[in-house]
């Protein structure tokens, strides 16, 4: 990240499962705690599956961030992540934020 760029993006691998979720939720505690005036931007163009656990991290994260007045993003979410939500309930929240 270049340190003028009040941006970070972290980039969404391609199935996240329980072990990825627990990475990106580290990662996201990380960028929450230490990059305080930062905007969060996950990058979702290449997810081709998301788990359930998954799903819990961004939206456990997306409230966090808004909690903290910061703002987080998902760019790019293909049609099988939009699928998981929905198949999970919560199909609005992802529309929320993209």
């Amino acid at each position: 990240m270049d340190s003028h760029d009040p941006r970070v993006e972290i980039h969404l691998p391609a199935v996240i499962d329980l072990p990825a979720a627990s990475q990106l939720r580290d990662a996201l505690q990380d960028a929450l705690a230490h990059d305080t005036s930062a905007e969060v931007a996950l990058s979702a163009g290449g997810v081709e599956r998301i788990g359930t656990a998954g799903v819990q991290v961004i939206l456990a994260a997306a409230a966090a961030f808004k909690a903290a007045a910061r703002h987080l993003t998902v760019e790019g979410a293909p049609a099988p992540m939009r699928d998981a939500f929905r198949i999970l309930g919560v199909a609005g929240d992802i529309e929320l934020l993209v």
